[in-house]
């Protein structure tokens, strides 16, 4: 697995011989590292430190570039020359504006003694990691947030507004970490360091790319993904493909068995999960020919059993409550001899599922044609086509007028629906007026204004600070287990395709992901191609925490491991009631609510080293 890392003293002392025994160990957990020196700063990367024999100009890297060759080309470099060698020409040529030529995913940092600078960057996407700590008189950026941690100079100290982001559903910006002292670099930025400070800026938004009819939409985007696709395939052996019978997943998977056959494949069987079995689905896709499939029973699936083990992986709580099943297929592939596997993760903010075409119809007043093209929003998310459709009738002035009426009358009856269990309700309210947690949380998605269309939508889901955080939780997933995921869908030219598209490219005749549904006609089957829905993890989780019904009680009753420090008591305990009522029926949000709660008390028990933990009675009482 790829790493980097660099320290620099700003303030011209001498750096330390030797890094602390954890900082060394983080980065050896990733696999071989290769450092370079100098009196006042350390570079540490996978590959060989790229740069010129004098170290006037170093670069570390963590990079896998999709033009290479273009750049190759243009930069008149060797053919054999590493993606470090080619960031660095590439900087030496155009200085910080590189980072706009370049495509793939990468993360780096670029020692420039010339200027007396730091400069860094982070991919489009966010698909490599990047953080980093700033101070006075230090500057450390690493791929893993656990080197970084390792520092004396910045320490492990938990940061209360990442913890209470994490408690709240997710972080609200793309910069905050659970670690005091350390930022995230976010997608699409760079950051240049000199003697007068740090700058963080945007070289790449979405919201630049023009919009333009093409009458060959499906025909142009499947050349775009035939050659993303290819382009991750390519390189070296070891490649597999995640198969789970979705329709992103299955895209990505006979696309790559059209140049590799058989490809290896892996899938996830949950035939005891009722009304969600994906089976049917997987087998209709292999028997296309061209894979040699490798199934992973998952019947025995239980998110909480491997909560310590995914913690640790994850250096603290996260939110992807079935991070358990990828973590044993990443592991089931590398004992297969994959190290390497295509996933089709991101199809749907890519595509987009033309959400903002609904309002764009309402607008217009084309009430059939939105009756029509709520179907499949409706069937997407297993609701009536009414609930999809309604928040759209305001446009109607009468429909308008008539609930702002109810509204009005509600309010000064004082009339309101119950409180959420979820969100900054969860959290401690002491800790959520400190770190200003409902402004943060406020709810400002452009699908509250009336005036938005579906290229709003699209830009909005692309920019959320979730995109990045969900690569780095697949990061180190893939990580521990000796596996890199690539992602097809994230191909820049993929992506500026997609966004250059007029909505009715995305929502048409009711299916959603419309112009990825005709580009795999005659490729995918229509059983799959068509489908309007996905997979649901949430009654697995149920489950696994209904086992465990004495220790969530004892958990919510006793302030276990000290959880009432950030967490709203009151609060967890009707979730936690709701969820031990309800069984499987539970709303998701007293459901998620639980989750969070449990996970917080098991990484505290983990930190604090609490003797006769939460953690130890509910794995008790599970095998009971």
């Amino acid at each position: 697995m790829s790493c980097f890392a660099a320290l620099f003293r700003r303030d011209g002392a001498p750096m330390a011989e030797a890094l602390p025994d954890r900082a060394e160990a983080a980065l050896r957990a990733r696999g071989p590292c290769h450092w370079r020196r100098g009196r006042t700063w350390a570079m540490a990367a996978s590959g060989p430190i790229a740069g010129a024999g004098d170290a006037t100009m170093l670069v570390a890297a963590d990079a896998r570039l999709d033009n290479r060759r273009d750049l190759i080309a243009a930069l008149r470099l060797h053919p054999g020359s590493s993606d470090a060698d080619v960031i660095l020409a590439a900087y030496r040529r155009w200085d910080g504006d590189c980072v706009r030529r370049l495509a793939g995913d990468f993360a780096f940092v670029i020692r420039d003694e010339r200027r007396g600078s730091i400069f860094c960057a982070r991919d489009h996407f966010g698909i490599r990691p990047f953080y980093y700590a700033l101070a006075d008189r230090l500057f450390a950026a690493a791929g893993i947030t656990r080197f970084l941690t390792a520092l004396p100079a910045v320490g492990d100290a938990i940061d209360e507004q990442g913890l209470a982001d994490l408690l709240a559903g997710g972080y609200a910006d793309g910069a905050i970490t659970l670690h005091h002292g350390i930022r995230r670099l976010p997608p699409g930025h760079s950051l240049t360091l000199t003697e007068a400070g740090a700058r963080i800026a945007r070289y790449w938004h979405p919201q630049e790319v023009p919009v333009e009819e093409r009458a060959d939409a499906a025909e142009g985007f499947r050349a775009l993904f035939a050659e993303a696709v290819a382009r991750r395939r390519a390189r070296g052996d070891g490649v597999g493909v995640m198969l789970s019978g979705g329709l992103d997943s299955s895209s990505v998977a006979v696309q790559a068995a059209q140049g590799v056959r058989p490809m290896p494949s892996l899938s996830m069987m949950l035939d005891d999960t009722p009304g969600w079995n994906e089976r049917p689905f997987i087998e209709t896709v292999l028997g296309q020919g061209g894979f040699d499939p490798r199934f992973i029973d998952a019947a025995d699936h239980d998110p909480v059993a491997e909560l310590p083990e995914l913690i640790d992986e994850q250096e603290g709580p996260f939110v992807a409550y079935n991070a358990s099943l990828s973590r044993r297929l990443y592991r089931r592939a590398r004992a297969a001899g994959l190290t390497r596997l295509l996933d089709g993760h991101g199809g749907d903010e890519v595509v987009s599922h033309g959400l903002g075409r609904l309002n764009e119809l309402a607008a217009r007043g084309d009430w059939r044609r939105l009756w029509r093209e709520s179907a499949g929003i409706a069937g997407l998310y297993g609701v009536g086509r009414w609930s999809i459709l309604s928040p759209y009738l305001s446009h109607n002035r009468f429909v308008r007028f008539a609930r702002g009426r109810r509204a009005r009358i509600q309010a000064r009856l004082g009339w309101g629906g119950p409180a959420e269990a979820a969100g900054y309700a969860l959290v401690e309210p002491g800790l959520a007026a400190r770190v200003d947690l409902a402004d943060r949380h406020a709810d400002r998605s452009i699908k509250g204004s009336a005036r938005h269309c579906e290229r709003d939508v699209h830009v909005e889901l692309l920019t959320a600070p979730q995109q990045g955080y969900a690569f780095e939780v697949l990061d180190r997933m893939g990580a521990a287990a000796g596996v890199a995921a690539l992602y097809p869908f994230y191909d820049l030219r993929l992506v500026e395709y997609c966004l250059s598209l007029p909505s009715h490219h995305k929502l048409n005749d009711g299916l959603p992901r419309y112009v990825l549904r005709q580009a795999m006609a005659g490729l995918l089957p229509d059983p799959v191609r068509l489908r309007p829905d996905k997979y649901d993890f949430a009654p697995a989780l149920a489950d696994a925490l209904l086992r465990r019904r004495a220790a969530l009680a004892d958990l919510a009753g006793r302030d276990r491991a000290g959880i009432g420090r950030f967490v709203d008591m009151d609060v967890a305990r009707n979730a936690i009631g709701r969820l031990l009522d309800q069984g499987r029926a539970v709303d998701g949000a007293s459901l998620f609510a639980a989750w969070r709660v449990l996970m917080l008390a098991v990484w505290l028990d983990h930190r604090e080293r609490v003797s006769g933990s939460w953690t130890d009675i509910a794995e008790r009482e599970a095998a009971a």
